[in-house]
């Protein structure tokens, strides 16, 4: 009888859902197969580093590298054998033509080790470039010298090696043309063994771990399909925390610079001071060594054996550095979670890096609670809402120490509670609801100015919900003002910072002047607008989904970025019958479309003002990821109210099809960061 039940229950299961099962399991195999496939890049043998010496305090250069200058650095190596000598050039991002020499020797007997002719045009602007040579064995404790000598270049046509201004490094000693410098050359000396990344019984068991995480989701969705809120942390939280841990240190977007703002809140530096230095603040240097160990080293796979040993690196928050970080512009109330990471890793661990994943971690866990508090009270199109929550920028922000995380998902949570003082079972607009609408609404109004006209959304809420139209008025007002006064005291606060305009990707931007220049010639910046958006919207709209959602180097797969592209756009025109309820005011549609095209028009202007030199007829600079906080406006907007959907069933499909993007995308990056 047990038998028959349970036999009667599967063929009821899969007659009703055999589209879903059949798509978890053709895609189960499709996983199984691509990792079968790369499974070399981890169980074939690589190089994998291991540092001897480093050197990596750095705050300056030694200048053009001319003549036949002669630079000759001394180090004591710390292991048994060396086999590679890494040295950072700046090359001015020039095209350089020339050599350089290069030469190794034991610096006791003065025996030559290795020479080498190195061509400039090889040389990457502040990457390191690699000298390998015979394995040098017996080492530890021996003295050794690496003298890099020009070739008769000319100023303007050669590069430069950065160097430390004091002499942190005391086993060696620098000297240029047979004077001796104070400070030492950044470089490392490595040792390089070959091995594969995982023996194939560890990878065979955590590919079985992967499918098996990912077929039992499938099933725990299926528990949840009349519960959304919870089908998200299905989804989320493996596919988070495995993003947390998997890319690389550093190579999220802009990750840099939020790590630094993190630390400087953590201490309550919520503004750049006035220094000696300049405007900026004073950093642990050990934040910025941390990085140069672990930053722009993964281009050829994950360098594993690199980060272990950065963990060891100790904060010692009494030596510190100026640092001007562009950052520090955004409100100290959008960094909460990464800067509580970063008093718990100074506390538990005393370790930079460890802060920082700490940082991801906890910025992470602060996505996944705002959105679920979004999904569980907007009371219409939450199938929309699920699909934003979960885009692959979205995550992979919120994975990172990026405050876009807090802002997306504020953005969501504000949105999603005016839909439910609009259209929920809220009477009376009371002043608890305002309390609550103004808390949520700083965090969006205050990361960054191009979002303050969401506030308007507060307009679609009926008449009918107010004592009458001065009440209507009154409370409305109050809302402008609660997000508006904040805003308006942190941006006098750090009005000196502002003034600032951040120079480093185009030195010939003058904020001031394009705004005159705009100002003069409207009809020239409207036509630059239109061209702009025609011209880059297609590839904005893509990167918005995720196409390159960290440092421009790991591609989700199309299938995905067009997948989510589809279904956004039903679920966009498509309604059940609870969203029906935002089909009777005409106007409640007039607003959305104009948030949403004050917000678009004020993103590219302030990129114009910011980013571009003065009359630029396209604007660059404009990144998708900047309209994922008004994407849902674009959606809502475009509901097609003829369109309803009576299959509350479609909800699991669309679970199931977004849970199989969502490893997809964990995969890929998986293969590619390796």
């Amino acid at each position: 009888m047990f038998k028959g039940g349970f036999k009667n229950k599967l063929y009821t299961e899969l007659k009703n859902y055999w589209l879903v099962w059949s798509l978890a399991l053709v895609v189960f195999f499709l996983f199984s197969l691509y990792i079968y496939e790369n499974r070399s890049t981890f169980i074939v043998p690589k190089e994998v580093e291991h540092t001897v010496v480093n050197q990596k305090k750095s705050d300056m250069t030694i200048g053009e590298i001319t003549g036949n200058m002669e630079i000759v650095q001394s180090f004591v190596a710390e292991k048994d054998q060396f086999l590679r000598i890494k040295i950072p050039f700046g090359t001015y991002k020039r095209e350089l033509q020339g050599t350089f020499s290069f030469e190794l020797r034991e610096a006791e007997s003065g025996d030559v080790l290795f020479k080498k002719n190195l061509n400039l045009n090889e040389l990457q602007d502040g990457l390191s470039q690699n000298f390998d040579f015979p394995t040098v064995r017996h080492a530890k404790g021996k003295k050794f010298e690496f003298t890099i000598t020009g070739g008769g270049l000319r100023t303007g046509n050669t590069a430069t090696i950065w160097k430390s201004s004091a002499d942190h490094y005391l086993q060696g000693e620098l000297t240029i043309n047979d004077i001796e410098m104070d400070g030492d050359l950044r470089f490392k000396v490595m040792d390089v063994e070959t091995k594969p990344l995982l023996s194939k019984s560890v990878f065979v068991l955590i590919g079985m771990i992967i499918l098996l995480v990912y077929l039992f989701s499938v099933l725990a969705l299926r528990q949840f399909k009349d519960k959304m809120h919870k089908a998200f942390l299905i989804t989320a939280i493996p596919i988070g925390l495995a993003l947390v841990v998997i890319i690389p240190p550093f190579d999220q977007l802009d990750e840099l610079e939020h790590y630094y703002r993190s630390f400087e809140v953590s201490e309550g530096k919520l503004i750049n001071q006035q220094t000696e230095r300049g405007l900026g603040n004073y950093i642990p240097a050990s934040l910025i060594e941390t990085v140069y160990d672990v930053r722009y080293i993964h281009q050829t796979g994950y360098k594993y054996s690199i980060v272990k040993e950065a963990f060891q690196n100790k904060l010692h928050s009494e030596d510190r550095v100026f640092l001007r970080n562009y950052a520090s512009s955004y409100p100290p109330l959008i960094y909460v979670p990464q800067a509580l990471a970063m008093i718990l890793g100074r506390v538990l661990f005393d370790s930079p890096l460890i802060m920082m994943f700490l940082g991801r971690l906890l910025n992470f866990l602060a996505y996944t609670v705002i959105v679920y508090a979004a999904l569980k009270v907007v009371p219409v199109k939450k199938n929309l809402f699920y699909l934003l929550a979960l885009l692959p920028m979205s995550i992979v922000h919120a994975t990172s120490l990026s405050a876009d995380g807090i802002t997306n998902s504020m953005s969501l949570l504000f949105v999603a509670y005016i839909l439910y003082l609009a259209y929920g079972q809220v009477e009376r607009i009371a002043c608890k609801h305002l309390l609550i609408v103004i808390g949520i609404g700083l965090f969006v109004t205050l990361s960054k100015i191009v979002y303050i006209p969401m506030v308007l959304l507060f307009l679609i809420i009926p008449l009918s919900k107010f004592a009458n139209q001065k009440d209507y008025l009154k409370k409305f007002l109050i809302v402008i003002a609660g997000c508006l006064i904040p805003f308006i005291i942190w941006n006098l606060m750090n009005l000196s910072n502002m003034a600032v305009p951040d120079l480093r990707i185009n030195p010939g931007v003058s904020p001031k002047e394009q705004v005159i220049f705009v100002l003069m010639h409207p009809f020239y910046y409207i036509k630059t607008l239109v061209v702009t958006i025609f011209s880059q919207g297609p590839s904005q709209l893509v990167a918005m989904v995720g196409k390159v959602a960290t440092n421009y180097r790991y591609l989700a797969p199309s299938i995905v970025i067009f997948t989510y592209l589809f279904v956004m756009l039903l679920f966009g025109l498509m309604n059940d019958e609870n969203d029906l309820k935002m089909k009777g005011r005409r106007i409640d549609r007039f607003i959305l479309v104009l948030i949403l095209l004050t917000v678009m028009v004020l993103i590219y202007t302030a990129l114009y003002v910011g980013f571009n030199t003065v009359g630029n007829p396209i604007i660059w600079g404009v990144q998708g990821r900047y309209f994922v906080p008004i994407a849902i406006f674009f959606f809502l907007s475009i509901s097609n109210y003829q369109i309803i959907n009576k299959n509350r069933d479609i909800n699991f499909l669309v679970y199931t099809i977004i849970h199989c993007s969502m490893y997809a995308l964990l995969l890929s990056y998986f293969v590619q960061i390796n």
